[in-house]
């Protein structure tokens, strides 16, 4: 009887010792899933901070993309108005080239004029007034000249600042394209 006292004793130590390390482990387990819930719901909202920058990146991917449609559409008009001040700069070559034709025509002219007025003296009074009314024409012609080639220079100057422009925006255009490539690789 008493070996059977003491197999029980020994049992209820084991079995308190079991019932201790379970309340034990019960506990931990009590502690682990609260951590578990913690961690759980730090991660639904870490999980809807990045949904909403998600969102916001599309947003804001959407909106440069419409700005980078809105260049395109500036280059394509600049690039037509270089076209149109190109095709203006030709035509006022052209009437340039027309001008400075009439200008040689017109000092030929004025040569004749004064080898008749060096032959014929005698008409010195009425060939002196078509002299005059020749070198007028002539002066008015080269203010024509001076005035073509001032358009001409402002032609080529509006030009020259619509290629920049255009050159700027192709520029801002392929650093957006950049940006925006580089955002979309970060993203993913």
């Amino acid at each position: 009887m008493q070996a059977s006292l003491e197999t029980e004793s020994k049992g209820r130590a084991e079995l308190l010792r079991v019932k201790k390390k379970l309340e034990s482990d019960i506990n931990e387990l009590e502690i682990a899933l609260d951590h578990a819930s913690k961690a759980n719901v730090d991660s639904q909202k870490t999980l809807k901070r990045y949904q909403e920058n998600i969102r916001e990146l599309q947003t804001q991917i959407e909106e440069e993309q419409r700005a980078r449609e809105e260049l395109r559409d500036q280059m394509s008009l600049a690039e037509r108005r270089a076209q149109m001040a190109q095709s203006e700069k030709e035509d006022l070559a052209i009437v340039y080239e027309q001008s400075e034709r009439a200008r040689r025509q017109a000092e030929l002219e004025c040569a004749d004029a004064k080898e008749s007025v060096a032959s014929l003296t005698t008409s010195n009074a009425s060939l002196s007034g078509i002299k005059r009314k020749l070198e007028a024409e002539l002066q008015q012609m080269q203010a024509e000249v001076s005035e073509t080639l001032t358009e001409l220079k402002n032609v080529d100057d509006r030009a020259k600042k619509t290629a920049l422009d255009a050159a700027r925006l192709a520029e801002e255009l392929r650093a957006e394209q950049e940006h925006a490539s580089g955002r979309r690789g970060q993203k993913i």
